[in-house]
């Protein structure tokens, strides 16, 4: 799998792109990358865009690395997961029945111009307070 993690619309968003099939160890990396722009950049949006990714084994594979994602991160950043293609509506719907609890701060969408849409229309997250 192919993970990239960048920094778009002048270091607003965080953009992770995922493509092929993701590992833990992945998925870890791309969190803790995320987690840390978070905390040193103004970033006031996720974007993670998955379209290319293979899927999981099980959905609840696929639901324990979006939720850990998600609780990883140190505040509330509004988040916009673009599922991967291949899903279709049953597993899509297996997923979200495994998710325990989505923060209202996260959405998924089927595609880039939606996830990046809701995210415009979302309330900048606070900055991440500087550590001095």
């Amino acid at each position: 799998m192919t993970v990239r993690v960048d920094l778009i619309d002048g270091g607003a968003v965080v953009e992770i792109r995922a493509s092929g099939q993701a590992t833990r160890r992945e998925a870890g990396w791309a969190t803790e990358r995320a987690r840390e722009l978070c905390q040193r950049r103004e970033v006031t949006a996720i974007l993670a865009d998955c379209s290319d990714a293979e899927q999981q084994n099980s959905p609840r594979l696929s639901a324990e690395i979006i939720e850990n994602f998600l609780f990883a991160l140190d505040r509330p950043i509004p988040t916009a997961y673009i599922v991967p293609h291949v899903w279709d509506e049953s597993y899509r719907g297996a997923v979200h029945g495994e998710i325990i609890e989505l923060p209202a701060h996260a959405r998924f969408f089927t595609d880039r111009d939606s996830a990046v849409d809701w995210l415009a229309s979302r309330p900048k997250a606070p900055a991440a307070l500087s550590q001095s």
